[in-house]
């Protein structure tokens, strides 16, 4: 295992060196593309002697950090393992993008791509690992292995001789060179994040510490469950819908979002898409309306999150208001689609337990309270100073006590409108609105550059 992983952090450097094809924002998003089409390759080999096995189920897991069994595989990726969409048929996409990359990197001209050859050696490592687990080496997927790696030399063989860098359309999830084909096919592959990974990114926000542990208690005890159920045991049936009470800019759509690629990664839901909405997307004005709208939004968030922000406002004692509709639609859809459907409502403590108090139905589903407490003083100016990293501004650490007076006073003076991150996102706009007023006349000028990046008091 230590080749496997040591193989797979190199493979994860290669990736964000040539991920700006798939996303210039996201270097980690070739290399989740990268995983997903290993273990597709791993799990196909796997099951090719008509069957995969629970050691070979137990090196995926081991290998790429998740947890997963035969049915949420065949769900993922499919039996058809010859077909005409097959990976074990096609170039990884992975691969191609890498490899297309490395020859741009070489200026088209004829090159050995070394790094297209070691993303390449760690596809054939972990297929060997797992078709060598059950003890024996069977024909078949000896054979199919031997087929994927002759095509994938081959494309990367012809690259190499070929002076001509022909880039393809790096959406496509797939790969574009089939044998005996250069044609070009899409097909979508979620690509999985690992857990670790999900939980590490959740653990580096600022605060937030109770929901936090909220979060790790959380997956774990879905961890447990999973991992019970591949074992034949008896699970118990847990709801996964969560109401999150915090106030305004506390993190509750962050968390929403990474709770879904949580879910996702290990198996819970197929997807780890989150829909967002509100009232708005879900009352119509009219009869009949409503019923569909809700119908809309479900749909279009099965197998992933809907986030319901401020849900309270479907209770309304307003006669003639549909707002009752939409909470009916939604508690049947949710029954409809159990194992399809992560629902998080959130919205402002004391109306969202008013809410979920409101229908029998609500309070049955949503047990599972998330609270979001305001962030104090100074986690509000680590987000300030994160915020002026992120966008390449500089600030001294004198101004500090500073920028911690202006976000006490603004807490004072917006009062229970006071909206936390999102007010100190609005006070950093309007800091370096008042920073551009200040250095505009002299942008031209000597040391231009640190003026347009450093912010004084007067700005604050």
């Amino acid at each position: 295992m230590d080749a496997v992983n040591e193989a797979l952090k190199k493979c994860r450097d290669i990736c964000a060196m040539y991920g700006g094809e798939i996303n210039k924002n996201d270097s980690e998003e070739l290399y989740n593309i990268f995983r997903s089409e290993a273990l597709n390759v791993g799990y196909f080999l796997g099951c090719s002697d008509g069957k995969v096995s629970d050691a070979e189920i137990m090196t995926i897991n081991v290998v790429f950090s998740i947890l997963v069994d035969a049915d949420m595989l065949k769900d993922s990726y499919g039996t058809d393992i010859i077909g005409e969409d097959s990976i074990i048929r096609n170039v990884p996409k992975s691969l191609e993008i890498i490899a297309r990359g490395e020859k741009d990197a070489n200026m088209g001209s004829k090159c050995y791509l070394v790094s297209t050859r070691e993303v390449l050696d760690t596809f054939i490592l972990i297929a060997n690992l797992i078709i060598n687990c059950d003890g024996g080496r069977l024909q078949y997927p000896v054979m199919l292995l031997q087929h994927f790696t002759n095509m994938c030399t081959g494309f990367i063989e012809q690259l190499e001789e070929n002076d001509e860098l022909i880039m393809h359309d790096p959406g496509n999830v797939r790969g574009a060179y089939k044998t005996g084909s250069t044609g070009s096919e899409s097909v979508n592959i979620e690509p999985v994040k690992d857990i670790n990974e999900i939980l590490n990114e959740i653990d580096s926000l600022i605060g937030l510490h109770s929901v936090k542990k909220e979060v790790h208690d959380m997956v774990n005890l879905m961890m447990v469950q999973r991992f019970r159920q591949t074992r034949g045991l008896k699970c118990t049936d847990i709801s996964r819908h969560m109401v999150f009470i915090g106030n305004p800019g506390t993190g509750k759509t962050t968390i929403a979002r990474e709770m879904a690629q949580a879910y996702h990664s290990i198996g819970i839901l197929k997807s780890g898409h989150l829909i967002e909405t509100d009232r708005s997307g879900l009352v119509a004005g009219y009869m009949g309306q409503t019923a569909q709208k809700v119908h809309d939004v479900v749909e279009s968030a099965l197998d992933g999150v809907l986030f319901i922000d401020e849900a309270y406002t479907l209770v309304s004692e307003h006669e003639g208001d549909y707002g009752q509709e939409a909470i009916d639609t939604l508690l049947k859809l949710m029954e409809d689609n159990r194992d399809r459907l992560v629902v998080i409502v959130a919205g402002y403590p004391e109306q969202m337990e008013r809410f979920i108090n409101s229908n029998p139905g609500l309070k049955s589903r949503f047990n599972k309270y998330v609270h979001f407490e305001d962030y104090s003083d100074e986690e509000l100016m680590q987000i300030f100073l994160t915020y002026c990293r992120e966008q390449d501004y500089l600030i001294n650490e004198s101004l500090y006590p500073c920028i911690l007076e202006r976000i006490s006073q603004l807490r004072y003076y917006e009062g229970e409108h006071f909206g936390n991150a999102r007010s100190v996102r609005n006070f950093f706009e309007q800091v370096i609105s008042n920073q551009a007023n200040r250095i505009v006349s002299r942008m031209a000028g000597a040391g231009a550059d640190r003026a347009i990046m450093e912010i004084t008091q007067s700005d604050l």
